[in-house]
């Protein structure tokens, strides 16, 4: 009789857990238990849903989405690679709150400075990135940047005080406006998805978890940010793809971390329903900006012959795989939050990119990603890239005398440049002429 007491009083418990978590994402009106909070299908625009979409609360770490979006234009415009090495100042070491734990006088890489800014919310990865592209310990230019680029956006309910979210008088945001700028920074940089969909990311011997929960736990969620002040509450700007559907929801000022994510996770259904179900409530009034870098920042970042660079790298890539051809690419595991990697596929990628280039009618340029000798493997890492919004297919090709293998390409690309620099954002690969 013990044991049966014990198992209606657990499976009431359960009930009345499962309960409390509906009840953590919906208040007694019907309304979704976070200060402001809106949806969109990414492709159209439609918004599906919105609470308050317009109330002004601080943006605590979302800001970060508008740092790496005027690095990424740098990249654009050549005025910064993933590769460029930056010195980190002391003051960008003493910046408080979340940190990525860079030290002073350290050389970090442009591209790890984005990993901790996307992954570990490292407030000083952002001081040091700002001062970098600045050219100077003042980070003015680039704020003056950012508020540029929002208002480019048509950001009209946004200002900003600093590079990374930290509490500052007068830096505000709405949740229309956040849904603004994640909606530009992934249809100009939808690469950026390799760097937000990372669950961990170790720097200095510390290991960093991305806070975002639903990455692991939401089907088809693969970013963005999250953040947190005192003043604002919990916040969350998330996207998630499922077949052909892309949202991009916005939640803030959640009471708590697991408030957030369960919010989060009801407003996603909310917007995957009504996307099935073809309504909508309105379209967003975006504004699509220049595209290019401000002038207050541009003026500190002169334009570098980067096109020169790349096809030099990538004549001496040919060269050492001529004189090399067994060469492998050595892969930065880290860098995706799942691959699909084991001792033995490790080996197959080595052998693999022994391939002979040549270049076909369309002369397309392609990166080689991985190489598998199982096309399963091969197509479930083509579908993880393809989540990040990259141009994946699998190609299977016979070696003599070493079997068949499947080739995971990134591309096409119409010239090596452009191809180099996603190569550059992966970390590792290897640009060839389809």
């Amino acid at each position: 009789m013990r044991t049966k007491g014990k198992v209606i009083f657990l499976t009431m418990l359960l009930v009345m857990i499962g309960a409390r978590s509906v009840h953590a994402a919906h208040s007694h009106t019907g309304e979704l238990r976070a200060k402001a909070a809106i949806a969109m299908d990414l492709a159209s625009g439609s918004i599906v849903y919105e609470q308050n979409a317009d109330e002004q609360i601080p943006p605590a770490s979302l800001t970060k989405v508008l740092t790496l979006y005027l690095a990424f234009e740098a990249v654009q415009e050549r005025r910064l690679s993933f590769t460029d090495t930056v010195l980190v100042s002391p003051e960008a070491t003493m910046t408080g709150g979340s940190r990525m734990n860079i030290r002073p006088g350290e050389r970090v890489i442009v591209r790890e400075l984005m990993k901790g800014i996307a992954v570990a919310s490292g407030n000083d990865a952002c001081v040091a990135l700002a001062q970098h592209l600045c050219g100077s310990e003042d980070v003015h230019p680039f704020v003056a940047a950012m508020n540029a680029k929002a208002k480019e956006l048509g950001m009209t309910g946004t200002v900003f005080k600093n590079p990374n979210g930290l509490p500052a008088e007068g830096q505000l945001t709405t949740a229309r406006d956040m849904l603004k700028l994640s909606a530009s920074y992934l249809r100009h940089f939808p690469q950026a998805l390799t760097f937000h969909s990372m669950t961990t990311y170790v720097h200095n011997n510390r290991n960093h978890h991305n806070a975002n929960r639903l990455l692991t736990s939401y089907e088809g969620v693969d970013g963005l940010k999250t953040g947190y002040v005192q003043a604002s509450g919990y916040n969350n700007v998330v996207t998630a793809k499922r077949g052909d559907a892309r949202v991009v929801a916005v939640v803030l000022g959640a009471r708590s971390a697991g408030a957030r994510a369960a919010v989060t996770r009801q407003l996603l259904d909310i917007a995957f329903k009504k996307l099935s179900q073809g309504q909508s409530i309105a379209t967003l009034d975006e504004q699509k900006g220049s595209g290019k870098l401000p002038a207050s920042l541009a003026k500190f970042a002169p334009r570098q012959d980067r096109d020169l660079k790349a096809a030099q790298m990538l004549a001496a890539t040919k060269v050492a795989q001529s004189q090399q051809p067994a060469a492998g690419v050595e892969a930065e595991a880290e860098a995706f939050a799942a691959p699909a990697a084991s001792v033995d596929d490790a080996r197959s990628v080595n052998t693999a990119n022994s391939l002979i280039h040549r270049r076909t009618a369309k002369g397309a340029y392609a990166i080689q990603e991985s190489s598998f000798q199982s096309r399963q493997r091969a197509e479930r890492r083509a579908q993880h890239l393809e989540k990040k919004g990259l141009p994946v297919k699998v190609v299977a090709t016979r070696l003599d005398g070493k079997g068949k293998f499947y080739r995971v390409l990134v591309g096409p690309y119409a010239n090596a440049a452009d191809a180099r620099k996603t190569e550059l954002l992966l970390g590792h690969g290897s640009v060839m002429v389809q």
